[in-house]
């Protein structure tokens, strides 16, 4: 099987383009990004390194999609590329072209290329604050309640690609993350990559902020193993799926730091963060992730894994020892 990832460079792309080649029956792998791949994650799929390929291409450019699949033809297509963050409010146009018409690029070069197995980024923003769902696990099934236009975007996904399967005969399967994180990682609640990579090469980290409150986590290398999972499959008993672990506080990620790095220089702000919404930021908290269990046997590893994980990544980087 061959497999094209839009979006390969980044932290979601490359967890996923890394776990793709680590499986024997996976042939080649495709990245499509502006950013060709990092010196420090080339290190890391040094031994598979025959089977990847790089094409520099945007995703708001159908033809750049279409030509890289014209020079290394998939099975199935994987699309992360995605702008969030400060950029969806000060420069709207390009969060738009991105965001909608670049999902629409991926599918339509999908369809045009005879790729009928699609994998794409959906958003646990599709579904608004957790004060709209009570204290109980958020399902794939609620009422949606986007209220932004990035979870905008995710949901228009949605709909998109229920379209283009109806329509075309494709397979597609989209994956809700909650909130990722990651070596490298790049997202409005940053301080969850941030923190974890300073600690691992002795820097100090203090955040801006009090941090009190819960927030469900997805570490980039379990949503890379889901992804992997899905792409392979011929299709999926249902069509979107969370991804996400349980209620965690940024106390429980130091804690879990500490452990591995005893003497990180981590210290807690003592403003109040600002409110950016009901439910804590305008997100769930508690996201279920029974369906994907329940469909594909999957669930996400203990936090002190992910952790350890985003630890030695960051150590790799900086030409450090891995963590044993």
């Amino acid at each position: 099987m061959k497999v094209m990832v839009i979006g390969g460079s980044g932290l979601f792309g490359r967890k996923t383009i890394a776990h793709l080649l680590e499986d024997p029956e996976v042939t080649g792998v495709t990245s499509v990004d502006l950013a060709p791949p990092t010196e420090w994650f080339m290190k890391t799929i040094e031994k598979n390194k025959d089977k990847f390929n790089y094409v520099r291409g945007n995703v708001s450019e159908l033809e750049d999609i279409l030509n890289a699949l014209a020079l290394h033809p998939a099975d199935g297509l994987v699309n992360w590329a995605f702008i969030m963050g400060m950029e969806v409010n000060t420069d709207p146009r390009l969060s738009t072209k991105v965001n909608a018409l670049g999902m629409c690029n991926a599918f339509e070069a999908a369809r045009l290329m005879g790729v009928k197995r699609v994998v794409y980024a959906s958003s646990e923003t599709v579904y608004g604050p957790q004060d709209f769902y009570g204290d109980r696990d958020v399902v794939e099934d609620d009422i949606l309640v986007p209220s932004h236009s990035y979870a905008v975007c995710k949901r228009f996904a949605e709909i998109l690609a229920d379209q283009y399967g109806r329509q075309y005969g494709m397979n597609f399967t989209g994956v809700r993350p909650c909130i990722g994180y990651g070596h490298g990682g790049r997202s409005p609640a940053q301080y969850w990559s941030d923190m974890p990579s300073a600690a691992a090469v002795g820097k100090p980290y203090k955040f801006q902020y009090k941090m009190t409150g819960l927030t469900s986590l997805v570490a980039a290398d379990d949503l890379g193993e889901f992804t992997k999972i899905l792409i392979k499959a011929s299709s999926s008993p249902h069509p979107v799926y969370n991804v996400g672990g349980p209620p965690t506080s940024v106390q429980d990620v130091v804690d879990v730091v500490k452990k591995y790095i005893p003497d990180a220089q981590i210290e807690m702000g003592t403003a109040d963060p600002p409110m950016m919404g009901r439910g804590g930021g305008g997100l769930p908290w508690k996201v279920s992730m029974a369906r994907a269990i329940e469909d594909f046997g999957f669930s996400c590893m203990p936090l002190e894994d992910a952790i350890k994980i985003h630890i030695n990544d960051a150590r790799l980087e900086a030409g450090m020892e891995p963590m044993k």
